[in-house]
Parts: C-alpha cells; sequence; structure tokens
C-alpha cells in the first residue's frame, strides 16, 4: 500500500509540473507574440514613403510566428516545429527592430509618447525571446517537451548530401545574428572606433582601434530621443566621441546615418553609404578632447587657451588644456616620429619610403620657431612707432608718384594679403599713375590709426596688429618699388630680384602669409561664446561642451566652420587686410556625446587606458 501510495502521489506531482510547465511555456509566448503585435501595428505610417513597408513586414513575420508557435506547435503540441519556431523567436526581435527604423525613416518622425510605448514592446519581445530561446535551445528541449506525444530529445541534423546545405545555413544564421547582436552592442554598450585621422596624435595614431564606452553615455535607440540616461559625468581634459557637428544633424541626415550603418552592417562591413554630397566618406563621429565647460568664457592667444566664468572678469591660462595640446609635433615621444603621417608645419611632404623624413623635422621645427619669433615680434610690436611709419611711407610715396595720372580711376578690389604681397609690383604701378591713387593708399596705410587705442581683447589686439604688420610690409614694397620705377628700372626684374630691400620685405611677407593664412585659425580663437552687443560676457550654456583635437594644427573640430570665408583680419579697420578664414567656434549638447574611448587595444605595442 506505501509503494502505490508513493506512486500515486509521484505521478500527481508529475503531472502538476507538467501542466504548471505548459502554462509557463504558453505564458511566455504568449507575452511575447502580445507584445509583437500591438508593436507591429504601431508601425502603421500614412506616409507615402519608406514608413509605409514597416507594418507589413512587422505582421506578416509576427503572423508567421504565431502560426508556427502557438496555433502549431503549442496547441497541438507538435514537436516537429520545435527548430522552426525557436528560429522565428530568435530573429522576431531582430525583424521587428529593422521596422521600427524603417517607421522612423520618413519623412515624418513620431513622438517621444509613441516612441516610448514602442521601445518597451521591444523589449519585452527581445528579453522574452532570450528566455525563449533558452528553455529551447538544445540542450533543453528534452525538458521543454517532456509531456508531449513525441518528445524531442535534440535536434537532429540532416544527414547525406543535405548535412552540407544545412551546415552553410546553420553558419548563415549564426553570422547574421552575430551581426544583429553587434549591432545592439555597438548602440548600447561598446563599440570598436578606428582612429581615422591624427587630429588627436600623439594620444591616437591613424588606425588605432580603441573600445569606446557607450552605456553610460546615453545612448538612445536610433532615430528617437528614448534610451538610457547619460549618466557620465563629463570634464575637461576627458576624450570622448561625438556627432560631426559640421555635417547636418537634422533629421533627414540621421536617417541616411542609421541606415548607413545597418547597411553596412549587414554586408560585413563591404558597403558603406555614410557620405557627403561630394560622394565622400564622412568624418562622422569624430574623437575630440572636452576643453571648455558650461559656465565659462574661452579666448585663445598666441596656442593658450583661457578660461574665465560669471564669478571672475579675468581670464586665466588654463594648465590642462596646456598638458594635451601638440603644438611642435617634433617634440612628441621619439618612438612615434617615424609613424606620424603628416606634419603641418612642414614646407615638404614625406616622399614614398620616408627617406626624407629628417629633412620633413628641420622644416616642421623650423617653421614652428619662426611661428614663435613672430608672435614674439607682434606682442611686442609698437602701434604708435607703427602709425608714424605708415605716414613716413605715405609722405614718401606721394613725392615719388606722377604728377599727371592719364590711366584712368584707381581700384582695387582685393585685398586678400596674399594678393597685395603678390602683386605689389603692379599695384605700386597703378598707384603711381592713376587717378586717385595716391589718396587710395592714403587711406589704406593709415585707416586703422584712429583706432589703435582702443580697449582690445587680447585675440582683437592680436589680429589688429597683423593687420597693420601686413601693412606697413606691404607698404615697404610699395615704397622701394615706387623708387625703382622712378629711376626707370620697371622692367628691369632681375635688378627687382637683387634688390636686397624688396628681398627682406618679401620674406617678411611670405611669413606673414603663412601665419595668417595656415597657422592663424589654428593658433588662436576669438572670445568664445561672444560677448553680446553691450559688450556683456556669455558662457557655454548648461549642459554643452567644447572640444578640440590634441594635435592642435591638424585637427578639424568645433574652432572651425565646414568652408572657408574671405573676412576682415580685424573689424577695426575699413580697409582691414583680407584672408580666408575657417575660424567658427561652436560648442554641442552632450546629447551628441556618443562614447568615450576607455582602452586602445590595437596596435598591441600601444595597447593602453585611454586616459
Amino acid at each position: 500500500m506505501k509503494i502505490c501510495y508513493i506512486y500515486i502521489m509521484s505521478n500527481i506531482k508529475k503531472t502538476k509540473k507538467s501542466a504548471s510547465g505548459t502554462k509557463n511555456q504558453k505564458l511566455l509566448f504568449e507575452i511575447e507574440l502580445l507584445a509583437a503585435i500591438l508593436f507591429s501595428f504601431l508601425n502603421l505610417s500614412f506616409n507615402a514613403d519608406i514608413s509605409l513597408l514597416a507594418l507589413p513586414i512587422a505582421l506578416i513575420f509576427t503572423g508567421i510566428t504565431l502560426y508556427f508557435s502557438w496555433f502549431v506547435m503549442l496547441n497541438k503540441k507538435d514537436s516537429s516545429k520545435c527548430f522552426c519556431v525557436l528560429k522565428l523567436t530568435q530573429y522576431l526581435p531582430y525583424v521587428l527592430f529593422l521596422t521600427f527604423i524603417l517607421r522612423r525613416a520618413g519623412k515624418k518622425g513620431t513622438s517621444f509618447i509613441y516612441d516610448l510605448i514602442t521601445v518597451i514592446l521591444w523589449c519585452i519581445i527581445f528579453v522574452s525571446s532570450i528566455i525563449i530561446s533558452h528553455k529551447m535551445n538544445d540542450k533543453r528541449i528534452k525538458d521543454f517537451t517532456a509531456n508531449w506525444p513525441k518528445p524531442k530529445s535534440k535536434y537532429e541534423k540532416p544527414q547525406g548530401g543535405a548535412r552540407i546545405a544545412f551546415e552553410i545555413v546553420d553558419w548563415i544564421d549564426a553570422l547574421v545574428q552575430a551581426i544583429f547582436i553587434v549591432l545592439l552592442v555597438q548602440i548600447f554598450i561598446l563599440q570598436l572606433y578606428a582612429i581615422p585621422s591624427e587630429s588627436m596624435v600623439p594620444t591616437f595614431l591613424i588606425k588605432d582601434r580603441v573600445a569606446v564606452s557607450k552605456i553610460d553615455c546615453g545612448p538612445k535607440f536610433p532615430l528617437t530621443d528614448v534610451g538610457l540616461p547619460d549618466m557620465r559625468k563629463y570634464k575637461r581634459g576627458d576624450t570622448i566621441v561625438l556627432r560631426n557637428p559640421h555635417y547636418s544633424l537634422d533629421r533627414k541626415s540621421e536617417v541616411k546615418t542609421v541606415i548607413s550603418q545597418l547597411i553596412y552592417m549587414l554586408t560585413f562591413m563591404k558597403v558603406n553609404t555614410n557620405k557627403d554630397e561630394n560622394g565622400e566618406l564622412k568624418a562622422d563621429p569624430l574623437v575630440k578632447r572636452i576643453c571648455g565647460e558650461p559656465g565659462e568664457q574661452l579666448v585663445m592667444q598666441d596656442g593658450v587657451l583661457y578660461t574665465r566664468t560669471v564669478k571672475s572678469d579675468d581670464f586665466v591660462a588654463n594648465q590642462m588644456d596646456a598638458k594635451y595640446a601638440t603644438w611642435d609635433l617634433t617634440g612628441i615621444d621619439k618612438s612615434l616620429l617615424s609613424k606620424v603621417e603628416t606634419y603641418p608645419l612642414s614646407d615638404i611632404s614625406f616622399d614614398l619610403n620616408k627617406s626624407n623624413y629628417k629633412d620633413v623635422l628641420s622644416s616642421a621645427s623650423e617653421n614652428y620657431q619662426s611661428m614663435l619669433d613672430l608672435e614674439e615680434e607682434r606682442r611686442n610690436y609698437d602701434l604708435n612707432m607703427a602709425a608714424l611709419q605708415a605716414k613716413e611711407i605715405v609722405r614718401q610715396f606721394n613725392s615719388l608718384a606722377y604728377k599727371s595720372n592719364l590711366l584712368g580711376d584707381f581700384s582695387q578690389d582685393s585685398l586678400f594679403e596674399f594678393d597685395l604681397f603678390a602683386h605689389a609690383a603692379d599695384i605700386t604701378n597703378r598707384l603711381m599713375n592713376q587717378n586717385g591713387g595716391k589718396e587710395w593708399f592714403e587711406r589704406f596705410m593709415t585707416s586703422w590709426i584712429d583706432a589703435k587705442d582702443q580697449p582690445f581683447d587680447m585675440y582683437a589686439q592680436s589680429n589688429f596688429k597683423l593687420n597693420v604688420m601686413t601693412k606697413i610690409t606691404f607698404g615697404n614694397l610699395v615704397l622701394r618699388y615706387a623708387q625703382i620705377f622712378r629711376d626707370g628700372k620697371a622692367g628691369d626684374l632681375a635688378y627687382q630680384e637683387k634688390d636686397s630691400i624688396i628681398q627682406t620685405n618679401l620674406k617678411k611677407a611670405e611669413l606673414l602669409n603663412k601665419y595668417i593664412q595656415s597657422w592663424l585659425d589654428s593658433r588662436n580663437m576669438p572670445l568664445f561664446p561672444a560677448n553680446d552687443e553691450n559688450g556683456n560676457p556669455q558662457y557655454i550654456p548648461k549642459d554643452c561642451y567644447f572640444m578640440m583635437g590634441d594635435n592642435r594644427f591638424n585637427s578639424l573640430d568645433l574652432r572651425h566652420a565646414n568652408d572657408y570665408s574671405l573676412k576682415n583680419l580685424t573689424p577695426f579697420d575699413d580697409l582691414s587686410v583680407q584672408y580666408y578664414s575657417i575660424i567658427q567656434p561652436q560648442y554641442i549638447n552632450k546629447k551628441y556625446i556618443i562614447g568615450k574611448p576607455v582602452f586602445r587595444f590595437w596596435p598591441t605595442y600601444r595597447m593602453a587606458r585611454v586616459r
């Protein structure tokens, strides 16, 4: 009797356990499928664009999964469909993730609440899929189907010729699933990033591979503002990965970026459609260093970044920035010198084998010192003495210019500093011979004098002095050419090329041109944010940051615009010398920060934690 009792009770427990297991199985599928159905209908779109594809794709795949999992496998307890249901369940969150993007890839997006509900449903589907896949894997399928009419002990692979096709499909399946997993990891957790440029030398070199942490930087679902909260506290000196603000970050461009990332992953990184309007691959995202924080106003002069806050009227040189800023690449670690591909300050480039390595470094070093010497000269430049010099140049020129002006009225449209120096002889000839030449030259040489005693900030004063130095050099050239022309040697180019005064001023003009056109906008930055119209300081807003690359002469960063434009060297001179400028500082909101490099893992000899 006791044995019979134990046997009966054991069967009752197994029956209860079986019933409980069946209920749990159905509950998991009910949760997943109900969430999938609701998610699918939320893909409804009324716009005649690509978003129309989202609903039918979601409904078709959800319907197939519903049919095989619920109506065939669970209700009929048909274990022959387990493998099919397993694969459908595994792919369901990935397919619906693609429809999520398609729905938002049209002309019009969706509201935050709409996105939030959809994301919650997708997360339920994703978690349910993981649990179901775990319960139905090869090791547990026996327990999953234990009380079915035909329990399944394992998933059997076909034999013979069909085995080859099965193995191929199985490898493709594993690869595609891996791609989707990697895609999700890259969006929300960790992304591997290849350094594309030398803007962060010596911290990073081209082709360095770094791991970028994203999970604490507020990753978002593609094309939405729904995601994890930004838990990282950013500070000056942090290296970060950010969206490139030089490209449009509007909805249309974001759609193109997300779709290009999907294509890039699904084609095994063979097809990259993330290109600009000229067909060039976008430099997006960027790796830069935080140099300006909320509540600060910045200015950079002669390579030194100065900061002030609302609590202080005085700018103070920022020591943290000086620690990372690299101006002279020839001074970096010797083991890295040969690995740098471009030395911006050098007048020559590497040949194919870098056999001119020492010449490149020598040129870069010489130019760096010439730059420092010019900056020192500018800092000590006496504007009062320059005013006297300008007036004397005008007086002497007026005594040399011809009295009878027979060649029409004088006109000088270009004040671009290179044009002034390059065509100084021709301009001098016209100044001497055309009506109004003397008057224009006098205005040009002295138009700055009334403004010389204004209370400039350090950047404005620097550019004002550069403008005067350029004018004085140009004036000296004009005066010397006028003397030569008066001596009847206007056509004697050999004589002019040997003239020491002309050559001295041309050499000075060459250095000024190099500094103004090539180095000025990398070496200096105006007050940022700019003062308001009443001269009151403005500051970087809350949650916004300013970034620069470490390699300051080779970094297109938040100091710069995307294109050059012709600008006056100073706004305090009506006839200012002009140059092609790219300076246009901006800050970005932290929502455009997409990650922080945490570890450099390739090449192995440079493996290190990113500081």
